[in-house]
């Protein structure tokens, strides 16, 4: 069985991102493994680590009202590209669905980096979703 890994972040980007991969688990009978991550230690990792924790749920949520169910959940600390490699390794994924701009725990915007950074360096097919 193929797998998609979705990085997810709660921005509008991640949450079509979501979306896309969700249509193509439900054509191509795959699996979803879901990664969101605080991308530096805050000041209160507990209250970051929750905030992260609602992020999970509410992608959880949204996959559950299409009855897809993900396969993983994870909650990683750390540089968020090579968090999202190591998961596409440990998942043994076919395909990495993400948004092409993302969040940061401080609700900043972030254009491109991550994003290009798996891509140039991911070992299996990558959509960027805008």
């Amino acid at each position: 069985m193929q797998t998609i890994l979705v990085p997810f972040d709660g921005s509008k980007h991640a949450l079509k991102a979501l979306h896309i991969a969700g249509d193509l688990a439900e054509k191509y009978k795959c699996e979803i493994c879901l990664i969101s991550i605080i991308a530096k230690t805050p000041k209160d990792l507990q209250d970051a680590r929750q905030k992260t924790q609602k992020l999970i749920a509410l992608a959880k949520s949204k996959l559950n009202t299409r009855g897809l169910e993900p396969a993983s959940m994870d909650i990683e600390v750390g540089e968020p590209a090579e968090c999202i490699l190591l998961a596409a390794k440990r998942h043994k994924v076919s395909t990495i669905v993400m948004g092409c701009r993302g969040e940061t725990m401080q609700g900043d915007s972030q254009f491109g980096s991550v994003s290009q950074k798996v891509f140039q360096m991911a070992n299996c097919t990558c959509i960027s979703v805008k």
